[in-house]
């Protein structure tokens, strides 16, 4: 009999705890990649990436989505987008943009919602390529629009 007075005094409601203070708000994500990423700066991580194909690999979305123009399409070329595994990228994905410079293209990098695009073309000619990067927490190239003919 005590054991059960024992359990059902141990049943017995408490007292609400003192609410708890409240916790201050993180602050807000700053546009910098995370700590961990190896390159916070996009003009560093980008010419890093288009020099090495080991970066492009380990920075590279999977699947990367590449979008190029379908020459045989009617009335007019068209463009075809594709899903491609990173198992079946094909490497470098970009060129080495210090010696697409040197060799005449132009190289334009310029903010995109989300991320930065960088546009790779040789002037008066159709051969134009937009690599598109998004911060996934690291810079990462999520998309190719080869705009070639």
């Amino acid at each position: 009999m005590s054991a059960l007075i024992l359990a059902l005094a141990a049943c017995k409601p408490q007292a609400p705890a003192p609410a708890a203070a409240p916790v201050p708000a993180a602050p807000a994500a700053s546009a910098a990649a995370p700590a961990n990423c190896p390159d916070a700066d996009f003009d560093h991580f980008v010419q890093r990436f288009s020099a090495d194909i080991a970066v492009q690999e380990k920075a590279t979305a999977d699947p990367l989505t590449m979008i190029q123009l379908d020459p045989n399409a009617q009335p007019e070329p068209a463009p075809v987008t594709r899903q491609v595994p990173l198992a079946e990228v094909e490497w470098p994905v970009i060129p080495n943009l210090e010696a697409a410079r040197n060799g005449g293209r132009e190289v334009v990098v310029s903010d995109e919602a989300g991320g930065r695009k960088v546009l790779v073309r040789t002037p008066d000619s159709g051969d134009q390529q937009v690599y598109y990067f998004a911060q996934r927490p690291c810079w990462t190239l999520v998309k190719v629009d080869d705009q070639s003919l």
